[in-house]
């Protein structure tokens, strides 16, 4: 079963359950008007995705995402008033569905493993959602690649943005690294995530460079390739930084 199916299923059995608690009635269906709204509100954020991905928060106008998906601009301040609220709005959408994927199988994967936590199974269920995406080569997941990359490398808004988006997600990983490494100090766990989300960063971009330096031997699109070999590789970084005695 799909990891979205799972989180749909969750999120399914609450809902049911306030719904009981409170008596909701049924929701009703949404008007033709109120589902062409939602439609047209993606075709921008879809749009602007992709312009983002490619050009940057500062070289794109909202003259731009409006050609792009076909619409007058004035509903791109109708949705998200100004572009800078529309690249919020971009980059929050993945962002919220990516957040509970990782965060519904680091859950699973600590009530599988136990008292077994390793470093190895912990970095695998943080990155298995991604990874998934990545398998799907989905163009929308792709620009959303490049847009986290863009924010990593941005200093100006990037530090800001990533840790509303994603800290709550990242100190999910460093909660089971550290059962699985209970000696390691909080400052060698927060510089391997560093490192760790450098590469995965450098991967996501998908700018060609790996497959110029291989002469075509590796491909950034292939994640059968990579997705073992970056689990093992981060883990062998944590375990060297994070031992008692290293130092």
């Amino acid at each position: 079963m799909s990891l979205q199916r799972r989180i749909a299923e969750k999120d399914g059995v609450r809902e049911g359950a306030r719904s009981r608690q409170h008596k909701i009635a049924p929701a009703k269906t949404k008007s033709k008007k109120a589902q062409q709204s939602l439609e047209t509100r993606d075709r921008l954020l879809d749009a602007a995705e992709e312009l983002f991905a490619n050009f940057g928060l500062y070289g794109v106008t909202v003259r731009n995402v409006a050609e792009h998906a076909g619409v007058d601009s004035a509903l791109i301040h109708y949705y998200f008033g100004t572009k800078r609220g529309m690249f919020d709005a971009v980059f929050a959408r993945r962002a919220e569905a990516i957040n509970a994927a990782r965060l519904l199988s680091m859950d699973e994967y600590e009530e599988q493993a136990g008292p077994a936590i390793t470093v190895e199974g912990a970095l695998r269920a943080f990155l298995h959602p991604i990874l998934e995406n990545d398998r799907l080569a989905d163009a929308g997941w792709r620009n959303f690649s490049a847009l986290v990359a863009l924010a990593n490398n941005t200093k100006e808004w990037g530090g800001e943005m990533m840790s509303r988006y994603f800290d709550s997600v990242i100190h999910r990983l460093i909660d089971l690294l550290r059962k699985a490494m209970p000696d390691a100090k909080p400052v060698d766990l927060y510089w391997s995530y560093q490192m760790l989300s450098g590469s995965l960063m450098v991967i996501q971009a998908s700018t060609g460079r790996i497959e110029l330096l291989s002469n075509g031997e590796c491909r950034s699109d292939d994640v059968d390739a990579f997705s073992d070999r970056l689990v093992e590789y981060a883990a062998a970084g944590f375990r060297a930084l994070c031992q008692p005695d290293r130092m």
